[in-house]
């Protein structure tokens, strides 16, 4: 879907600064039944390198037979799993019903809801883990370097240039994290260049309601994976938003237009957002860490710095002083567009390096600490627009002063450097793939977190490879149990600091994760039912949250609140009576909350529809349609 919208609203190739892609243009761009195989055919240099370097990338993992686990691998697999079972059982529930520590938690539905859902059917498709991870690092890694060669040539970059950067973005520090860690934020971040066809609309005001849908749409997309990314990327699009506006001869139409596509985006994002306001209200959560601002701005722009995954990283900063050289070069050959887009791309890189005063934010707004966490954040969100920039900066100079030399020396530039940063990356894959493979790695160290932080019966990382490559998908989620306490409901608010933080994690998994042997565990109908027995009728402390709207029944009975204790670490306390007693958990969500999603989902359906079948909203296949409120 992402490849069919943003290929087929290509831009003409003329000159950058008459380019105002008019509808007459566009429509010569129309699709048809064929129109994605021509795409394939016009591309297919372009998908055959790119798919080769993501094939050589991952080639340690499939030389080996060995799969990554990560710093975040134990959490975002534990919700693909949570998703296969569901939709494996026909068993859906609000909460969480087979995984963190079946406590009665939400987090599919606070997190990236439908994507886990399609992982979870890939999964329960493929078979086991390791067949899922080669399939999804491919997927992620060569749409995100088609994507890139895509935004290039929209920008009328030479090809050659625009496959290199497809391979650099492929292989940089801005998405490599995935690949490492199974951090989600990089795959929001890989679908970052689908926005360059949104950002040229705005700035040359082509407003028109085909094209504001296609940005709700595009926007709707990100926020099923993230929406701090969202948060965080959006306030780059302000700058051509107003330029266009301001350049705009009809602005009622316009902005009624992009109010239009600005409606699309919510409606496909509630989903995502109602949950999570619905379990923010009325409930306190244990938030992220707090983390010292300044300590974790980007080093981007220190070139001996390498980071803890790949020396590629060394690739970025080349091209970030590479920008910063050029413009200070070159500025006054450089065309309106580019000037603004290069003003703002460097405006975000200073803002995620210690050059802006992040002491004096801390101190003013503290929630930031939580909220953001780490501004080298931004320099993921920027990551794709730097390269592109810095690509701009020089084509722009070549062209202007019809240079061949110059020209023909950003080519070889950018092939050096996306052959430079493919190899650094592949080479960190094949350490980290040797690190697993040896017996003295400790399970700690192979998914990169602390001793402390995990709980389980292995010792070696390397134990626990065949429960990649089994067809009971369970075992992996079963074998190590990292705590993550995201979304815990507790009693009062916890001290934000990393001090504090180090108590609630061990807590955390000594009342939750070392209790859960003394429970027996059944997954009921949109619910979970616990277990156990006792000699004595008193309370009892049992590893189970409970938000707001859980409903608990306690042998037979349902508990009031004043009936429940909620503990600081968020488990809670009953009065258990002596013999067998039987507890089960289940949640009710807003009715509010359900219309919401289903809407959504509606929506999504018939997105797809009109993508796929009718075709005819993001096409701009009749001048008639330009905009809707002309008619």
């Amino acid at each position: 879907m992402l490849v069919i919208l943003s290929s087929t609203m290509a831009y003409p190739t003329v000159p950058f600064n008459q380019a105002q892609f008019s509808i007459d243009y566009i429509n010569k761009y129309d699709l048809n039944e064929g129109m994605l195989f021509s795409l394939m055919r016009k591309n297919r240099t372009a998908i055959i390198i790119i798919g080769l370097a993501t094939l050589f990338m991952i080639s340690p993992l499939l030389l080996n037979h060995q799969a990554l686990y990560g710093v975040d691998g134990p959490f975002q697999y534990s919700r693909i799993y949570e998703a296969a079972m569901q939709l494996k059982n026909h068993n859906f529930s609000f909460i969480n019903l087979y995984s963190f520590q079946q406590a009665g938690r939400i987090v599919n539905s606070l997190y990236s809801p439908l994507v886990a859902v399609l992982c979870g059917a890939l999964l329960l498709l493929v078979g086991n883990w390791f067949r899922f991870q080669i399939i999804t690092l491919f997927i992620v890694y060569f749409l995100g370097g088609y994507l890139m060669y895509n935004a290039a040539q929209k920008l009328r970059l030479p090809r050659k240039l625009a496959i290199a950067l497809g391979v650099i973005f492929l292989s940089s520090s801005a998405v490599y994290g995935f690949l490492f860690g199974i951090m989600w934020h990089s795959i929001a971040v890989s679908l970052l260049p689908i926005f360059i066809g949104p950002i040229l609309d705005l700035y040359h005001g082509d407003w028109s309601l085909p094209s504001m849908l296609k940005l709700g749409i595009f926007v709707g997309i990100l926020a099923q994976f993230q929406i701090l990314t969202i948060g965080m990327f959006l306030p780059f699009l302000i700058p051509f938003f107003i330029h266009g506006i301001w350049q705009s001869k009809q602005k009622l139409s316009t902005s009624l237009n992009f109010l239009a596509g600005v409606l699309l985006a919510l409606i496909l994002s509630l989903n995502a957002l109602i949950p999570m306001l619905e379990v923010y209200h009325g409930n306190t959560l244990i938030a992220p860490v707090g983390m010292n601002l300044m300590d974790h701005a980007s080093r981007v722009l220190q070139p001996i710095y390498t980071s803890v995954y790949s020396s590629s990283d060394i690739v970025l900063t080349i091209i970030a002083y590479a920008m910063l050289t050029g413009l200070i070069l070159f500025w006054s050959r450089l065309v309106s567009f580019t000037k603004l887009f290069v003003s703002v791309s460097l405006i975000y890189l200073i803002l995620s390096t210690s050059f802006f005063p992040w002491d004096i934010v801390q101190n003013s707004m503290p929630f930031l600490q939580s909220f953001l966490q780490m501004p080298s954040r931004i320099t993921l969100i920027v990551g794709p627009f730097l390269m592109l920039s810095a690509a701009l900066i020089y084509h722009d100079t070549a062209r202007s002063t019809k240079s061949v030399s110059l020209h023909q020396g950003l080519v070889a530039t950018g092939v050096f450097l996306g052959v430079l940063s493919l190899s650094l990356c592949t080479q960190k894959v094949a350490q980290n793939v040797h690190s697993i493979m040896d017996p003295n790695t400790t399970l700690a160290q192979g998914i990169q977190t602390y001793p402390q932080n995990v709980h389980t019966k292995l010792t070696t990382i390397a134990q626990l490879q065949p429960e990649f490559h089994t067809r009971h998908i369970g075992k992996l989620i079963k074998a190590v149990d990292r705590t993550v306490p995201d979304y815990v409901p507790i009693s009062k608010k916890i001290k934000n600091d990393p001090d504090t933080y180090k108590v609630v994690y061990r807590k955390y998994r000594q009342n939750f994760s070392e209790q859960q042997h003394l429970f027996k565990y059944h997954v009921i109908h949109g619910g979970i039912r616990l277990t156990w027995k006792s000699t004595v009728a008193k309370s009892r402390a049992i590893p189970v949250v409970a938000y707001q709207r859980s409903i608990l029944t306690l042998n037979g009975t349902r508990q009031s609140k004043k009936q429940i204790t909620r503990n600081w670490i968020g488990n809670i306390t009953v009065h258990q009576q002596r013999g067998r007693n039987v507890l089960t958990i289940r949640y009710a969500p807003n009715h509010l909350t359900v219309l919401s999603k289903t809407i959504s989902y509606i929506a999504w359906v018939i997105v797809l529809i009109l993508v796929f079948l009718i075709k005819v909203p993001l096409t701009k296949k009749t001048a008639k349609m330009r905009t809707f409120w002309e008619s």
